[in-house]
């Protein structure tokens, strides 16, 4: 989710709220449509079986997305006290995944790396001048098409900062370890929501100028669709991986 806080919070200290909302709703579409398809069309043809995945994370992406949601529906904007919430619930979610399912330090293998330090300053140096780059170039893309911030976050801004997702899912497809891909899906929407969310509101409380009650019930809808999908058995399914990928470009139509 680094690339969606990074562009997001970018978004909102520009006081474009409109930007920072759209990524994270189209991000979590994204994940649940366009990620999900590439997994059942990607998926070997000899995998069928069911998976184990702990639920911590899937129930309390449902509890953060219920709020979040639900506090749009009724108030018709993002209050300071929302993103407080979000916030406050994230950090314990992480505590609490973290504490009762960490493995033990043997468990651990330990692949030594040259300049870690380094590497990882460069990475979040390149990794914010590219969030800065694609908000500024999101509002003109914007001001060019004629469309609202919310519409270029729902659609550009939120297909590339899923892309992680799909290079990870593709992977993971090919080891055979789906259970790999719906941990990432929920985790992302977890934090997309959660800390991505939180952070942004925090920001810049307050009204969009787009109405987004149509792309906040699909969020809603298809982040339940995976919670489905990943309780049933799992085995390559093209039929399905065309229907959720028709379904994403539907959606990213209907926004234009």
């Amino acid at each position: 989710s680094a690339p969606e806080l990074f562009a997001s919070t970018g978004a909102a200290i520009n006081g474009d709220l409109d930007l920072a909302i759209g990524n994270i709703v189209g991000s979590n579409i994204a994940n649940s449509l366009l990620v999900v398809a590439v997994l059942f069309l990607a998926i070997p043809k000899d995998f069928n079986k069911k998976i184990k995945i702990n639920y911590t994370s899937p129930l309390w992406m449902a509890v953060l997305t219920t709020i979040f949601v639900s506090t749009y529906i009724f108030t018709k904007n993002f209050p300071l006290e929302l993103g407080i919430v979000l916030l406050v619930l994230v950090v314990y979610v992480t505590y609490k995944m973290v504490s009762s399912e960490g493995v033990e330090d043997d468990e651990l293998f330990v692949d030594e790396k040259k300049y870690i330090w380094l590497r990882g300053f460069l990475s979040l140096a390149a990794t914010l001048y590219g969030s800065q780059l694609v908000v500024d170039n999101a509002v003109k893309l914007a001001e060019v098409f004629g469309v609202s911030s919310l519409v270029i976050g729902s659609t550009i801004i939120a297909i590339g900062t899923s892309l992680p997702e799909v290079a990870g899912t593709i992977a993971a497809a090919k080891l055979k370890k789906p259970d790999i891909v719906f941990g990432n899906i929920f985790g992302s929407n977890l934090f997309n929501i959660g800390l991505v969310g939180g952070v942004a509101i925090l920001v810049s409380p307050g009204e969009i100028e787009t109405q987004v009650d149509y792309q906040l019930f699909l969020m809603y809808f298809v982040s339940f669709l995976v919670i489905f999908l990943s309780r049933n058995t799992l085995k390559r399914n093209p039929v399905l991986g065309y229907v959720l990928m028709s379904l994403y470009v539907l959606f990213l139509i209907s926004l234009f």
